[in-house]
C-alpha cells in the first residue's frame, strides 16, 4: 500500500488523514497529476486535455512556484514518444574497445564508460562480425597488458 501511495495522491492524502475530495485536496491532487503527466513529456495542453482541465494555464499562473516546478520538469522531461536511445557511433566503439583494453576492464564497465548498456553492447557484437573481433582483441591485449603477480 505503501509503495501505491508514492504514485496514488488520492490514496498519500487519505492515508495522511484528510480527506481527498475537498475542494483544497482535489487541487493537490490536479496539480500533482499534471507534473506527472508533464514528467512523461506531454505537453501542457495535451495534459490540461487528458485531465479535463481548461485553462490550467490560468491556475498555474497563480502560483508562481508551482509555474516555476511546471517550467523545470517540462524542462528536463523528453519529448513524448522519443526514447533516449543512444547510438553506437564509431567515436563510442572507438572509445569502448580503448576502455575494454584496459587491463581487468569488463565488458559491463567499459559500456557505462561511454553510456551504453551492456546489452547494447552483445547485441551489436551478435550481428557485427567485425565488431566481435575488435573486442575479442580489445580483451586480449588488456590479458597482455596484466601484469602476472609477484615472482
Amino acid at each position: 500500500m505503501w509503495a501505491r501511495a508514492r504514485t496514488d495522491t488520492r490514496l498519500a492524502i487519505a492515508l495522511a488523514g484528510r480527506d481527498p475530495d475537498v475542494p483544497e485536496e482535489r487541487g493537490h491532487t490536479l496539480r500533482a497529476d499534471y507534473l506527472r503527466l508533464l514528467a512523461l513529456g506531454l505537453s501542457p495542453g495535451r495534459a490540461e486535455l487528458i485531465l479535463g482541465i481548461s485553462g490550467a494555464g490560468a491556475w498555474r499562473g497563480g502560483d508562481p512556484t508551482f509555474a516555476a516546478a511546471c517550467d523545470a520538469v517540462s524542462a528536463a522531461s523528453p519529448p513524448y514518444g522519443t526514447s533516449r536511445i543512444i547510438r553506437l557511433t564509431p567515436q563510442r566503439v572507438a572509445r569502448f574497445l580503448g576502455e575494454l583494453s584496459k587491463p581487468g576492464a569488463t565488458v559491463i564497465a567499459a559500456a557505462a564508460a561511454i553510456g551504453v548498456s551492456s546489452a547494447a553492447i552483445y547485441q551489436r557484437r551478435g550481428r557485427d562480425e567485425e565488431f566481435s573481433r575488435a573486442m575479442d582483441d580489445a580483451r586480449a591485449s588488456a590479458q597482455q597488458a596484466t601484469p602476472s603477480g609477484p615472482r
